[in-house]
């Protein structure tokens, strides 16, 4: 159950990051940005939060979650045939979402000693 809620806290901090950088730096709809956000938080909560961040620390995970983000959004340009995304519109939302990563992980990491998504 910690992973379900942990999924719907990130999916919301990812897709309020990710609906207020893209609809003011991109030409997408709110329903692909809602459908990127959702891609998004699973692939970097399958890497960053249950791969990295426990093999390693909070800032090799963000950093590593900034990247993963950046070039996700960037390549959906090529998964909608668009092009949309402007590489620093996507490296601008990567580091935005980075942001958000560091104190998610210091969340998940208190929740593990706290029980915090029981």
């Amino acid at each position: 159950m910690k992973h379900i809620s942990a999924l719907v806290v990130k999916f919301l901090m990812t897709a309020f990051i990710l609906e207020i950088a893209l609809l003011l730096l991109s030409n997408l709809s709110f329903g692909r940005i809602l459908f990127l956000s959702l891609i998004t938080t699973i692939i970097s909560y399958m890497i960053g939060d249950m791969a990295l961040l426990p093999a390693t620390n909070n800032t090799v995970a963000t950093i590593a979650d900034m990247v993963l983000n950046t070039i996700i959004i960037y390549l959906f340009n090529f998964v909608w045939n668009i092009n949309d995304i402007a590489f620093i519109t996507a490296l601008v939302t990567g580091i935005v979402l980075g942001v958000g990563e560091y104190f998610f992980h210091k969340i998940i990491d208190r929740s593990a000693d706290e029980d915090l998504f029981d």
